[in-house]
């Protein structure tokens, strides 16, 4: 592996906005990133900004970490020094993009391992062979000068047994920043879902479960089917230990009018015994036992087939680590005269936003319809130290937000820009977390060539401060 380009902050665009001008809701004047970093003007168009990943931005000490597909279908490194904001980017000719490079599957994602010091990565997948490496033991803790092919090892298996037909891989951290890696191995409509945990004194990894959400069972709203996957809005583990994982089920994979109901299940040691949200257990992995549409108690709120339902959105954890989840869907089931994979051009704009979340009471609850502006592109949601819920999603005049606050349960919600038309994304990606939990910024990727043709790559920062105070104005 060799490195064939480092750029450094001399070029870099960098671009420092000022504070709020006006407030938001009542001048619709975007509030603006405090910083814009545009790390590449010229990307592969389809997918760097895809939220089928958990962790898309990673920070660590100093430095924070990204992927994307450059021009030329190759995987690229990014490393930003945060008391600089400079970047040095890593292309690595090894891994590009093979099979089929239009396909909007094929996303990247990055995880840490701070035990050890190790980068994680993964890329290009849509039910093939797992693609995986890390960096050398240390490159985190005591991170070099410069980043160079050195730093990284070959592609290499997680496990001798890891299952393949992989796709959406994710890594994520529980509060002692151990390591977890899941993916859906099969397709979609007929999959299961595979759980591993990083030993970061071994270097190595250790499969929790091979079939963790398993594909069996039957369900007769659909024509019996017999086979279905779990599409995950996120696992996470919150500061008790806790990991909790959402979810909906497509039970077939040409149309996501077959996705249905919004599921929770919660373990409370890192993934090995799993409880419905009544706290009875319904799964023990040291027994093989897999979490299946059959599982009592796992569906908390019902959302029937045909509402279109979208998969793969995204949860946050509030201040009593209770869990929000943001998703789109139809108020009412439409069934078209023709089913295909979408719903039909002229009934999009039935679809609409959603805030669903559990209560201290373990019962769970929804909002009223939030507006979703055309194209349907999914959402992303944070939650603030005074529980204020921001959902955030991309839009062809920008990114905007719905935000709603915690002393009126989330009830009323009220609308905001966060940026103008010149950034812009396929859906809004997925944040930096630990950025936001430690400095209270948001901090998310998005193309800077919105009003212009092509494709570049970017980092947008938003110091929530800032951000809240304009929503109180």
């Amino acid at each position: 592996m060799s490195l064939l380009r480092s750029a450094t902050a001399s070029a870099v665009v960098l671009i420092i906005l000022c504070a709020v001008r006006g407030t938001a809701a009542e001048s619709r004047e975007p509030i603006g990133p405090d910083r814009a970093l545009v790390v590449d003007e010229e990307v592969w168009p389809y997918f760097n900004w895809a939220s089928f990943d958990q962790d898309k931005v990673v920070s660590f000490g100093d430095y924070q970490y990204c992927l994307y597909w450059d021009a030329d279908m190759t995987l690229v490194v990014v490393r930003r020094d945060l008391r600089t904001d400079e970047i040095q980017t890593l292309r690595l000719p090894e891994f590009t993009l093979t099979i089929n490079p239009r396909d909007g599957h094929r996303n990247t994602v990055v995880g840490i391992s701070p035990s050890d010091g190790r980068l994680h990565l993964s890329w290009d997948h849509h039910n093939n062979d797992l693609r995986y490496t890390r960096s050398r033991a240390g490159f985190l803790t005591k991170p070099p000068e410069r980043i160079t092919g050195d730093d990284f090892e070959p592609a290499q298996p997680l496990t001798a047994d890891a299952p393949q037909s992989v796709t959406y891989p994710r890594f994520f951290n529980n509060a002692q920043d151990d390591l977890f890696f899941f993916y859906r191995s099969g397709g979609s409509g007929s999959g299961d879902s595979v759980l591993f945990r990083y030993d970061a004194s071994a270097g190595h990894w250790q499969m929790i479960s091979n079939r963790l959400l398993g594909r069996q069972g039957v369900y007769p709203p659909w024509n019996n089917s017999s086979s279905r996957n779990a599409y995950l809005h996120d696992l996470l583990f919150d500061l008790r230990g806790r990991l909790h994982l959402t979810w909906v089920y497509r039970e077939e994979g040409a149309t996501w009018a077959s996705n249905h109901d919004l599921h929770y299940a919660y373990s409370d040691d890192e993934g090995i015994t799993w409880k419905n949200n009544a706290g009875d257990q319904v799964a023990d992995t040291r027994l093989d036992q897999q979490i299946v549409i059959g599982s009592p108690g796992i569906v908390v709120r019902k959302i029937p087939v045909f509402s279109w339902l979208m998969n793969q959105c995204a949860m946050t954890l509030d201040s009593k680590n209770q869990p929000h989840v943001a998703t789109y869907h139809m108020p009412q089931t439409f069934r078209p005269e023709e089913l295909r994979h979408d719903p039909p051009q002229s009934a999009r704009h039935r679809l609409r936003y959603y805030h669903y979340w559990r209560d201290s009471h373990n019962d769970w609850h929804r909002s009223d319809p939030l507006e979703l502006p055309l194209p349907p592109r999914r959402p992303q949601i944070i939650s603030t130290p005074d529980d204020t819920i921001l959902l955030y999603f991309a839009t062809e005049q920008g990114f905007q937000c719905h935000f709603a606050r915690s002393s009126d349960g989330w009830r009323e919600w009220k609308t905001c820009r966060l940026t103008g038309p010149e950034y812009t994304a396929c859906d809004a990606t997925k944040h930096d977390r630990r950025l936001l939990r430690e400095r209270g910024i948001l901090s998310f990727t998005a193309d800077p060539k919105g009003l212009e043709s092509g494709s570049g790559f970017a980092i947008l920062d938003f110091q929530m401060a800032r951000v809240m105070q304009a929503l109180q104005e």
